[in-house]
């Protein structure tokens, strides 16, 4: 009898065991183009985000695939996480525009956020920012970009020329560099707009730009090549008191003097909060409005190291509302 009940209670410690390896975790699969500080911390911000709304993300397995800037790792690794997970997030455009293709191609509707886009509708990820779409929502990067020329102004008040720069093939800043430029123009400031192919010809643009004749300031949107080039551009301002306003806060560290940006970990927080939604309380990923930050919700930043290499110096009204990123 006692070598039967030692049986009995050995196989339901085995019946339990397996029971609690065998318990199903929820896959979130997050696509990130690039190494890129500011895709990082959204997606830092959105494992956060989750479980800030409660989730337990002990039942969460994130699948997290990195396309280092190459198109086809990309796609190749959009097709492979909306098949294996039961929810995906992109950070960036392209990651997330592959992630939907992927999912349409295979006839899937598992939820899928995006976050760090800077125009969805642009990007055909939904077509109104009041609700998301079908089974896609997310959060947008969409800088202030009207307070940030605004910020040039205030920089430089009799400001007269200003230049643009862009990578020609992210839509994403050319989306934001047609923003820039017609508030600029509708402020009676001439604008100069130069674009880079890649990260090879960074540096030569930006010194053709800097070097343009009575240019007082450049422009840079948010931008993973320039982004991740910011030294190129640091390089060609040396010494030349041209002011750059960079896009958001982690170029600054590398070229940029100073910004009103918009911050990525509470962006990727709320993200977080709407993937706790969607998996908490079976909300559709569609009825959830597209979230974008208030100039309130963004940060001053500036960066003293940049603005003495560079022969700029900032009034003292801007520099008491920025927080110094050296």
């Amino acid at each position: 009898m006692k070598k039967l009940t030692v049986v009995m209670l050995a196989a339901s410690i085995l019946a339990a065991g397996l029971a609690s390896s065998c318990e199903k975790k929820i896959k979130i699969g997050i696509l990130q183009p690039v190494e890129h500080e500011a895709l990082d911390v959204a997606r830092k911000g959105f494992m956060e985000g989750l479980a800030e709304k409660g989730y337990d993300t002990s039942k969460v397995k994130f699948v997290y695939r990195n396309g280092g800037g190459k198109e086809a790792d990309i796609s190749s690794y959009a097709k492979s996480l909306v098949s294996r997970c039961d929810m995906s997030l992109g950070i960036g455009t392209g990651a997330s525009v592959s992630l939907k293709s992927a999912a349409t191609d295979k006839g899937l509707t598992k939820p899928l956020l995006f976050t760090a886009v800077t125009d969805p509708v642009d990007a055909k990820l939904v077509s109104s920012l009041d609700n998301g779409e079908g089974f896609v929502t997310g959060s947008s990067d969409m800088q202030p970009i009207a307070d940030q020329i605004l910020l040039i102004k205030e920089c430089i008040p009799s400001v007269d020329k200003v230049g643009i720069l862009y990578t020609s093939s992210e839509s994403n800043s050319e989306a934001q560099a047609k923003v820039a430029e017609a508030a600029l123009t509708l402020s009676g400031i001439t604008t100069v707009r130069k674009t880079c192919t890649g990260p090879s010809d960074v540096s030569s643009t930006s010194l053709a730009l800097a070097s343009e004749e009575g240019i007082d300031a450049i422009y840079i949107p948010t931008d993973n090549n320039i982004a991740a080039n910011t030294d190129a551009v640091k390089t060609a301002v040396a010494g030349k008191n041209v002011l750059v306003v960079a896009g958001e806060e982690s170029m600054m560290k590398g070229c940029g003097h100073v910004t009103l940006s918009v911050d990525y970990k509470a962006l990727g927080k709320v993200t977080g909060h709407m993937a706790a939604e969607i998996l908490s309380k079976g909300i559709k990923a569609g009825e959830l409005p597209v979230k974008t930050m208030t100039k309130e919700e963004c940060n001053y930043v500036m960066s003293a190291a940049n603005c003495a290499s560079s022969g700029v110096t900032l009034p003292d009204e801007v520099i008491a509302k920025c927080t110094n990123v050296d």
